[in-house]
């Protein structure tokens, strides 16, 4: 006979911690950061704007020809300058998630040059309409956080895809988007048509939903035109990712900590123009770094570095306490197969355990050539089993269930108690294209493959999901910016 007795969950596993890991000890890390002030001290960065030379030379910087070396006084002044974490909003201006600390969200990547066609299965160059299409695929998905754009136009002027992008994506879904652009003037256009659908510029620097996405030169050179959008994103109140492409052995040491050492430096550099343009925009620690492989010559977005490199990198960003940008759910293979799937759900499960804030490149092929839409669709459901894992375990009363373990006793039987059925959604993840059935159903339904499974499921989504419309004046006021390109 059981004596029952009074029992209260100990006070510290009330607050339910996040699973994750950290790469770089406190000693690396520091290490790593003083490097990097070296580097913008000793070595300095190029900055080819006037406009952000003079900005940095009015603020103690030497500035030497187009380089510029930063105190490490003013460096630390940035970090502290700018938020730890910023609000997601979605195109309606209401709050979608806060990016900081260890929450994590996912999405597609930019410039791709190639797309697999769902249809075809073939390789062929990107459309305005698959623009449409990846973002109509991210808004009806549900662990697909935020947009962009995917690849490069290719049957529209190049000068002007950046506009037309933009136009294709907010038409087509609510959520957040990342925009990037060619120039300042694009960016413009693009803040322009952004403010038309929050009713004002006042009201999009409030409740913005899009976030510039510029990028250095690696190794150490802002160029013109990524000096200038982020000094206009600035100016907007728009906030900035100024993130760097590392490929270790290539334009960057090839040693993950030089790696990490050198684009941190970028980061930082970036950090400063921003912080001295606007104090206290949301700005956002990261970039695309992994190695060279030697062989092909490839930036490797299967390597097991890259996502070693990339977790160092979210620890330099937690000592900063700025949010961050990561990459993941992409590969190397040529088609979506058994080495897409490998590639993808593991550098999602790493990047969801370094705790990177904005993952993009969901949907990344070919060494960051081409572009799949199975690929994302597989990738949504490896975030699905990636967040039930870093949620951890919730130990209260209820969850521990000792009443219940006592009600049902020895050979008892949990299936028709309600407890299971009270809290059975919450703690199992339920898949949404991964196979559970027994093999008769499975052989019954097509005994189609994953591959199949997640081609059939693009499908139904572009055939039968629309966001909803924006107002009619608001489009009018876009088409009017791209037609008058």
């Amino acid at each position: 006979m059981s004596t029952k007795r009074d029992r209260r969950v100990s006070p510290g596993n009330l607050h339910q911690e996040k699973v994750g890991f950290h790469t770089l000890s406190q000693d690396q890390v520091k290490d790593i950061h003083h490097t990097a002030l070296e580097v913008l001290e000793r070595t300095g960065v190029v900055l080819r704007s006037k406009e952000a030379r003079d900005l940095l030379s009015d603020a103690g910087c030497h500035v030497d020809g187009d380089r510029v070396h930063f105190p490490s006084g003013l460096v630390e002044w940035a970090v502290e300058a700018a938020p730890s974490q910023m609000t997601l909003f979605n195109r309606d201006g209401s709050e979608t998630t806060a990016i900081g600390g260890r929450n994590v969200t996912f999405g597609p990547g930019p410039t791709l040059l190639n797309i697999r066609d769902p249809e075809t299965g073939n390789r062929r160059s990107f459309s305005k309409q698959d623009v449409r299409d990846v973002a109509r695929l991210c808004d009806a998905l549900d662990n697909i956080d935020w947009v962009m754009g995917f690849g490069t136009i290719d049957d529209v002027p190049h000068e002007h895809s950046d506009r037309h992008e933009f136009e294709a994506m907010v038409k087509n879904t609510t959520k957040p988007i990342i925009v990037w652009s060619y120039s300042r003037e694009g960016m413009r256009d693009i803040i322009d048509m952004a403010s038309f659908v929050r009713g004002g510029r006042e009201e999009l620097a409030k409740r913005p939903f899009i976030i510039s996405l510029t990028a250095p030169i690696s190794p150490l050179i802002h160029n013109r035109d990524a000096c200038e959008k982020v000094l206009l994103a600035a100016e907007y109140g728009v906030p900035v990712i100024h993130a760097p492409a590392i490929q270790g052995g290539s334009n960057a040491p090839v040693t993950i900590a030089g790696q990490v050492a050198q684009g941190t430096a970028e980061n930082l550099s970036g950090l400063v123009l921003s912080q001295l343009k606007r104090k206290g925009l949301p700005y956002f620690f990261g970039g695309v770094i992994s190695i060279m492989d030697m062989k092909t010559a490839i930036l490797a977005y299967g390597a097991p570095e890259k996502e070693l490199a990339t977790a160092a990198y979210m620890d330099i960003a937690d000592y900063y306490n700025l949010p961050t940008w990561g990459t993941a759910g992409c590969t190397d293979s040529k088609v979506f197969d058994s080495q897409s799937a490998i590639e993808g759900t593991l550098s999602t499960l790493f990047s969801a355990l370094s705790g990177a804030n904005l993952v993009h490149d969901v949907g990344y092929m070919e060494s960051g050539s081409t572009g799949s839409l199975e690929q994302i669709v597989m990738v949504n459901e490896a975030i699905g089993m990636a967040e039930k894992f870093i949620d951890g375990i919730e130990v209260t009363d209820e969850t521990l269930a000792l009443d219940v373990i006592d009600q049902v006793g020895h050979g008892g039987d949990y299936m028709s108690h309600e407890h299971t059925m009270d809290n059975f959604r919450e703690a199992t993840w339920e898949p949404t294209l991964l196979d559970r059935s027994i093999r008769d159903t499975w052989k019954k339904e097509g005994a189609k493959t994953l591959e199949e499974r997640a081609n059939d499921k693009v499908v139904e989504i572009l055939d039968q999901h629309e966001p909803p419309s924006l107002p009619e004046e608001v489009v009018a006021r876009i088409d009017e910016v791209v037609e008058g390109l």
